[in-house]
C-alpha cells in the first residue's frame, strides 16, 4: 500500500477552509476559478465558450461536427464512435507531467466515455486494441466514465472511475445518470490515484512490480507503453456515446507534492480569513503520547488506562491498535494525550481498518463529545480532520466534509483527539499532525 507523505501546505490550506463557509459555502460559478484556486496554481482548461487549446487526436484543431459547446459543457453527441467516428478524441494541445486535474462528466443511459492520459500522440500500435482499431486513438490509462448499470456484466477494473481494465475501484458512489459526477486524476511523481465524488477509489505505482503483473494478464500486455511515465496530454474519449464534460481544471504539481487534494480557502472576507494563525506539528508515533479510555456506568464517566487495556503496538511510524478490552468495557476510545486541544485547532490522520467514529473528547472525561460517525471501513488509508475555529466545529474525510455530532459540547471545550473502537475492531494511525491557535 502506497504511503503519502503528510505536507503542511495541505494541511496549511485545510487550516483555512475551517469555517462554516467551508461546509455550505455555495459553490463558484462552473468553468471558473476562484481566487484560493488561482494562487494554489490551478488553470482552467476549458472556459465554457469556445475549444480553444484542444484539438482531434491526431489532427490540427477540432473537427467539425463533433464536440459541442451546450451550456457551459464540452458535449459530443451520439454518434458512430471509434474507429473513425464521426467526432474523434479530443485532446488538450498543452502535455503535463506531474498533475492533478479535476473534472466533472455526465452520461446518458447506456453512456460510455472516458478520460486517458500518459499516452503519446500517434503512437503506432503493435496490434489491434479493438475490433477495427486503426490507431487514430490514444494508448494509455484511462479514467473510466460509464453508466454503470448497463453494464454490469463488465469487468470490475472496467466500471466507472477505474484505471480501465487494470485496477478496480473500491468504495465509491456514484450519482444517478443525468447528473454530473465530480473526477480527479491525480499524476504525482510515480503515483497515480482516481477520485470520485471526493473520494480516492483506485491507485497504483508505474513501474512496480504489482502493477507490471497486472498489466501481463490484461489486454494492455500487447502495448509495451502502458504504464510508462511520461509527458502526456489529456484526451476526452468519444466512444459513440453522448457525454457533457464541464469544470475541467488542472494544477501541476513539484515532484513529488501533497497526494491529496487541496480544499478551497474561503474569500479573504470571511472570518476564517481574519481569524488567529495557526503552528503545526508532524507527531511522532510514540507510546507516551497514547491512552486507552473505558467508559464507565458507576462513575458516568471515561476512565483512562494504560495502553496494555487494548492491544496496541508501534512499528515505522504506524500506530495498530485492537479493541481487545474485557467485556466489563464495552466501550473504549484510543485518545491522543500529547496535545489538549484548548481555543481554534485542527488534527489530521491517517488511518485504515475499522472504527466507530474519530472524536473530540472532553479533557475531563464527561459525556461531552464531538463526533464523527460512519468513517470508511476498509484496508485502503484514509485521510481524516477534525477542527475547531471560533467555535465552530467541522471535520473532512478526504476532501469530502463529514457530518459532525455534538454529543452536549461547548463551542470553546477543552479535550483531546480520539478514535472510538468497538470490541473487535482494529485499525492503524500515522501522520498525526497537529495545528493549534497561538
Amino acid at each position: 500500500m502506497h504511503q503519502p507523505p503528510f505536507l503542511f501546505p495541505r494541511l496549511a490550506a485545510m487550516a483555512a477552509a475551517l469555517s462554516i463557509q467551508s461546509v455550505a459555502a455555495l459553490a463558484a460559478a462552473p468553468n471558473t476559478l476562484t481566487p484560493q484556486e488561482q494562487a494554489a496554481g490551478w488553470k482552467l482548461l476549458f472556459d465554457g465558450r469556445s475549444t480553444a487549446g484542444w484539438h482531434t487526436y491526431g489532427k490540427q484543431s477540432v473537427t467539425a461536427s463533433s464536440w459541442k459547446i451546450k451550456d457551459g459543457c464540452l458535449v459530443l453527441p451520439a454518434g458512430n464512435g471509434r474507429p473513425n467516428g464521426t467526432g474523434g478524441d479530443l485532446v488538450t494541445n498543452a502535455m503535463f507531467t506531474n498533475f492533478e486535474f479535476e473534472f466533472e462528466w455526465r452520461v446518458g443511459p447506456v453512456g460510455n466515455s472516458g478520460v486517458e492520459y500518459l499516452f503519446t500522440e500517434g503512437e503506432k500500435r503493435t496490434a489491434n486494441f479493438y475490433p477495427g482499431d486503426t490507431g487514430d486513438s490514444p494508448m494509455g490509462f484511462e479514467y473510466q466514465v460509464l453508466d454503470d448499470a448497463p453494464h454490469s456484466n463488465n469487468a470490475a477494473n472496467r466500471l466507472a472511475a477505474s484505471i480501465y481494465s487494470l485496477v478496480t475501484p473500491t468504495g465509491k458512489t456514484l450519482r444517478p445518470v443525468g447528473e454530473f459526477n465530480q473526477g480527479r486524476i491525480v499524476v504525482d511523481g510515480n503515483h497515480v490515484e482516481h477520485w470520485l465524488n471526493g473520494r480516492k477509489v483506485a491507485e497504483c505505482e508505474l513501474g512496480s512490480a504489482e502493477l507490471q503483473r497486472i498489466i501481463a494478464s490484461s489486454k494492455y500486455k500487447y502495448y509495451p507503453g502502458v504504464g510508462v511515465k511520461r509527458a502526456t496530454s489529456i484526451a476526452l474519449q468519444d466512444h459513440g456515446a453522448e457525454v457533457a464534460y464541464r469544470n475541467l481544471k488542472i494544477r501541476v504539481l513539484a515532484t513529488p507534492a501533497s497526494r491529496a487534494p487541496v480544499a478551497a480557502a474561503p474569500p479573504p472576507s470571511t472570518p476564517a480569513a481574519a481569524a488567529s494563525p495557526m503552528t503545526a506539528r508532524k507527531i511522532p508515533m510514540q507510546a507516551a503520547d497514547w491512552r486507552v479510555w473505558c467508559w464507565s456506568k458507576g462513575d458516568n464517566r471515561w476512565v483512562e488506562h494504560p495502553l496494555d487495556k487494548m492491544t496496541v503496538q508501534i512499528q515505522d511510524g504506524v500506530l495498530s491498535a485492537s479493541n481487545t478490552t474485557h467485556s466489563n468495557w464495552p466501550r473504549a476510545i484510543l485518545v491522543y494525550r500529547g496535545t489538549l486541544l484548548d481555543g481554534d485547532f485542527i488534527v489530521s490522520a491517517d488511518y485504515r481498518g475499522q472504527l466507530e467514529s474519530f472524536d473530540l473528547q472532553s479533557a475531563d472525561g464527561g459525556n461531552q463529545r464531538i463526533s464523527c460517525l460512519n468513517p470508511p471501513q476498509d484496508n485502503q488509508w484514509h485521510t481524516v480532520l477534525l477542527g475547531r475555529k471560533q467555535g465552530q466545529y467541522v471535520a473532512r474525510i478526504e476532501e469530502a466534509p463529514a457530518q459532525v455530532q455534538n454529543g452536549k459540547a461547548s463551542a470553546g471545550m477543552k479535550g483531546y483527539f480520539c478514535f472510538k473502537l468497538r470490541p473487535g475492531e482494529t485499525l492503524e494511525v500515522r501522520g498525526l499532525v497537529v495545528q493549534v491557535g497561538r
